[in-house]
């Protein structure tokens, strides 16, 4: 429990933080909101309701030097998810053998991490990446969600959708892509509800396991889809709206930001659209594969 004060300073910083990651819009309930209300010193609206009903009751006339009660709302406790420290980035270095035996043993490391194993509820598994051990491009998308740690496979969900769609577009065939998240946990939200940015001590943590999956592969090109990719591959940077469109060096592999299929889901404008394919073609060039002139024309306005 935290003093109400503490707790509005600390959703403010949250608030903050998330527009700095390119966030622009929040889910807030009812509850919340009322919630919030009592914590600013609005009254709440069933307080509201029983002055209404005092004042509509008779009531004997009084002096008009005599001073009235205010009412004073009561003072909100506000549970905060406990902040779990994290320990410091996890140095290894992996045997040689074949990219699948490397990958194996990755896999054995991070499900055998102290560390991330704070971090899994119940039966939950580390989320590592999937795809062709061979491939061309590395798409790197958010933290997990719990969809997607339930099902056991990054971009699961509609936004895995959206980008299965793109794929096709592309005519990228399963050889020529792995896909991965930017963390192998799932941020505890403060809620049970949504998902909650991961911070950067926590993207920190994790980036050892995610360059350890790209080392292995060593594709052509690397894709960083969304904010919370960029951060974790980049570093503190521009936002992604800057950002993409734009080629990195990641340790002398080219990096390219560019939207999250998320993004595409909530802005499903043809400009949108576009500028994302935009992105896209300039990574298929990137990494020597074949582009139509029908690909090229892709969201275009008619």
């Amino acid at each position: 429990m935290i003093d109400p004060v503490e707790a509005l300073d600390a959703l403010l910083e949250e608030l903050k933080r998330q527009k700095a990651a390119g966030v622009r819009r929040v889910s807030v309930s009812d509850d919340s909101l009322a919630s919030l209300k009592r914590l600013s010193g609005a009254p709440a609206p069933v307080a509201a309701s029983a002055s209404l009903a005092r004042a509509a009751a008779p009531a004997p006339s009084a002096p008009s030097s005599q001073v009235r009660p205010v009412a004073v709302p009561a003072v909100v406790k506000v549970s905060v998810a406990p902040v779990i420290p994290i320990a410091d980035p996890p140095v290894f270095t992996l045997a040689a053998g074949t990219k699948e035996q490397r990958l194996e043993a990755l896999a054995l490391l991070v499900n055998a991490c102290v560390e991330t194993k704070k971090h899994l509820v119940d039966k939950q598994r580390p989320l590592l990446g999937q795809g062709s051990v061979g491939a061309k491009i590395v798409f790197v998308g958010e933290a997990p969600s719990l969809e997607e740690i339930e099902a056991g496979r990054p971009f699961a969900g509609p936004a895995g959708e959206i980008l299965q769609k793109i794929l096709t577009a592309a005519a990228l065939a399963p050889s020529d892509i792995y896909l991965m998240p930017a963390m192998v946990w799932r941020p505890e939200p403060p809620t049970p509800y949504g998902k909650r940015i991961p911070t950067a001590r926590e993207l920190a943590f994790n980036l050892p396991y995610l360059r350890a999956q790209i080392d292995i592969v060593q594709p052509k090109v690397v894709v960083a889809l969304g904010a919370i990719a960029f951060q974790a591959l980049h570093g503190p940077g521009p936002l992604i709206t800057q950002a993409r469109g734009q080629w990195y060096d990641l340790a002398g592999l080219p990096l390219m930001a560019t939207y999250h299929p998320n993004y595409l889901l909530h802005n499903s404008s043809t400009t949108t659209k576009r500028a994302f394919w935009e992105d896209f073609l300039l990574v298929l060039e990137k990494a020597g594969l074949p582009i139509t002139e029908k690909q090229r024309g892709f969201f275009t306005a008619k």
